[in-house]
C-alpha cells in the first residue's frame, strides 16, 4: 500500500482495480458574535476509512474545514467560513477520481456548507456517487435528498453500511438509483425517495479495524487547542479516542439514541491495543469522546487505569452527567472516590452535564432531574475544583417540549443563577445553551408541527423559535448578556482564542 499525505489530508492506495473511495470533512462556518468556532479529528469519518482501507479499497480522505482552520472567508449571509473556499477545494478534488464520495453531515446548522460541498463535488466528479451519512443527513433524510447533488444517505451505523455500499457498487449490484443494502435511502430513477431497512447495530466493536493512525496524527490535527480548550501537556500531542458510544436514555431533544442505539463499543482488551499504538506513535494525550462514558463507571474507571499505565493525560469531552456523580448506582461508590480517581489516572478537564435548574423542564424532555438538587451540585463542584480538575459546567435554556411545557424567562433566569452560584463555587467555565431542535427527534417534531415556517436548524448558541415570551433574537442577545455575567466580560472572545471553552 502506498500512503500520500498532503496538507488537505490522506490517501491510501492498493489496487488500481479496486474501487477509489472518498471520504470529505465539509468547511463550516459561524456568526462570530454569537457562536464559538470549533473543530476537530472526525473519529467516525476516520473509523469509517480504516474499514475501508481494511477492505482493499483505494480511499481518499479531506478535511476541507481543518485543512485550513485558521482562513476565514466571510460569506454573504453574514457568517465567516472557516476552512477552505470553494476554488481550494475545486483544486484538491481535481487531483483524484473517485467512484463513491461520501460527506460527513453531523450538524444540523451546517447543512447549507454541505450542500455546497455536495455541489463542489457535482462539479468535478459528475458521474461519481454522492452519498451523505452523520447525525444531521440521518435526521432529516428527506430534506438532504431532496438536493440534486445528493444520491444517497448512509443512515445510523455508517461503520459497517457505508463500506457495505462501497462493495456493492464494486460489485456492481449498487448504483445511483438502486441499492438493497440496510441503512441507506435513495432516490430511485423516477425521484422518489425509498429508505430501506435499518441496519441492526453491531454489538460491540472489537472486530473493526484496525485505526489508520496517519488520518488522527495527521499535522492539520496537531494544534495548540483541541475541541475542550487548551491542552494540558505541551510535549508530544494529542489523538482521540472513543470508547462506547449511545445512549441508555431517551432525551426528547437528543438522537444519540436513536443514531447509535443504547450503549456498546470496545472491550477493555481491545481499548489498551489502541492506546498502545497511539503511545508508541508519540501521543500524550486523549480525548475521549465518548457519548455517555459514565454508563457503567466501573468500566469506565477501568479505561482510565489503561490511560494512567500509558501515562496519558486525558480530557472526557463527550460529557460527565451530573446525576452520574450524584447516583453513580454502584453501592457504596461516592462522588469524591469517582472524582479522587479521575485525578489519579490523569484527568485534567472534563465537560459536566448539568443542564439546567428546573425539575419539570428535564423531566417532560425525558432527562434525569436529581441534577436540581443544588447544594449536592455544589459540593460535586467544589470538590473537583479542590482536586485540581477543570469542570466545564454545561447548561440549557429555553425548554419548551410536547404536552404545553415551556420556559418562562424566570425559569431560564433560575438556570442562569445555578451557572453563576456554580461558577463561583469552583467551575472553570460554563456553556450555556440553547435548546435545539435537531431533525429526527421527537422536539423537532413537535416544533416544527407549530412552526411550520421556521428554520429550527440552528446551533446550541442561536436561538431558532420563541420561547418564554422572547423572540429568537432576543433570547440569543439575551444568552451573550448571560454568558457574560457567568464567567465574566470578553469570555466569548476568549473561547474563541482558545478553540472552545475559553481554557
Amino acid at each position: 500500500m502506498r500512503i500520500e499525505s498532503f496538507s488537505e489530508g490522506v490517501a491510501f492506495w492498493q489496487d488500481s482495480n479496486r474501487l477509489t473511495v472518498l471520504l470529505l470533512v465539509p468547511f463550516y462556518s459561524f456568526w462570530p458574535r454569537y457562536e464559538t468556532k470549533r473543530a476537530g479529528c472526525p473519529i467516525g469519518l476516520e473509523l469509517i476509512a480504516s474499514e475501508l482501507v481494511a477492505q482493499g479499497f483505494n480511499v481518499i480522505f479531506i478535511d476541507a474545514c481543518m485543512a485550513a482552520y485558521e482562513q476565514l472567508t466571510p460569506q454573504p449571509d453574514g457568517t465567516v467560513r472557516y476552512g477552505l473556499t470553494d476554488d481550494q477545494l475545486r483544486n484538491v478534488l481535481a487531483r483524484f477520481n473517485p467512484v463513491v464520495a461520501g460527506i460527513t453531515s453531523l450538524f444540523s446548522n451546517q447543512h447549507g456548507n454541505v450542500e455546497a460541498v455536495a455541489q463542489i463535488v457535482r462539479q468535478v466528479y459528475p458521474k461519481a456517487i454522492i452519498i451523505e451519512g452523520g447525525g444531521h443527513a440521518t435526521g432529516d433524510v428527506n430534506e438532504v435528498l431532496k438536493s440534486q447533488n445528493v444520491d444517497m444517505v448512509v443512515r445510523k451505523e455508517g461503520l459497517v453500511t457505508f463500506p457495505a455500499l462501497c462493495l456493492s457498487v464494486e460489485q456492481g449490484k449498487s448504483w445511483r438509483n438502486l441499492t438493497d443494502e440496510l441503512g441507506v435511502s435513495f432516490k430511485n430513477e423516477a425521484g422518489r425517495i425509498v429508505e430501506n431497512l435499518d441496519r441492526p447495530f453491531l454489538p460491540n466493536f472489537d472486530g473493526l479495524a484496525e485505526r489508520k493512525l496517519e488520518i488522527p496524527l495527521h499535522p492539520m490535527y496537531n494544534t495548540p487547542e483541541h475541541t475542550g480548550g487548551s491542552r494540558f501537556p505541551k510535549e508530544g500531542r494529542f489523538a482521540t479516542m472513543i470508547f462506547r458510544v449511545g445512549c441508555g436514555f431517551s432525551c426528547t431533544f437528543c438522537l444519540i439514541w436513536k443514531l447509535a442505539g443504547r450503549v456498546r463499543g470496545y472491550g477493555l482488551v481491545r481499548f489498551r491495543q489502541e492506546v498502545v499504538r497511539l503511545k508508541a506513535a508519540g501521543v500524550t494525550q486523549i480525548i475521549i469522546e465518548d457519548d455517555m462514558f459514565f454508563d457503567d463507571i466501573p468500566l469506565a474507571l477501568a479505561v482510565a487505569e489503561i490511560l494512567k499505565e500509558y501515562d496519558m493525560a486525558w480530557f472526557e469531552e463527550g460529557g460527565l452527567s451530573m446525576f452520574k456523580f450524584m447516583n453513580p448506582g454502584v453501592p457504596g461508590l461516592t462522588y469524591k472516590q469517582i472524582l479522587d480517581k479521575l485525578v489519579e489516572t490523569g484527568c485534567y478537564r472534563f465537560y459536566l452535564a448539568i443542564e439546567s435548574a428546573n425539575k419539570q423542564s428535564l423531566k417532560k424532555s425525558h432527562k434525569p432531574h436529581i441534577n436540581t438538587e443544588v447544594d449536592l451540585a455544589e459540593e460535586i463542584v467544589r470538590y473537583a475544583a479542590y482536586k485540581g480538575i477543570q469542570a466545564v459546567g454545561g447548561f440549557m435554556l429555553g425548554f419548551k417540549t410536547d404536552g404545553g411545557h415551556e420556559e418562562s424567562l424566570e425559569d431560564m433566569e433560575t438556570t442562569v443563577a445555578l451557572a453563576y452560584r456554580l461558577k463561583l463555587a469552583g467551575l472553570a467555565y460554563v456553556m450555556l445553551f440553547i435548546v435545539t431542535a435537531i431533525p429526527g427527534t421527537e422536539l423537532y417534531r413537535y416544533l416544527k408541527s407549530i412552526f411550520p415556517h421556521l428554520d429550527l436548524r440552528t446551533s446550541h448558541e442561536r436561538s431558532a423559535f420563541p420561547v418564554g415570551g422572547l423572540t429568537p433574537t432576543e433570547l440569543t442577545e439575551r444568552r451573550l448578556q448571560w454568558m457574560a455575567y457567568v464567567n465574566s466580560k470578553g469570555c466569548m472572545e476568549i473561547a474563541q482564542r482558545s478553540k472552545n471553552w475559553g481554557l
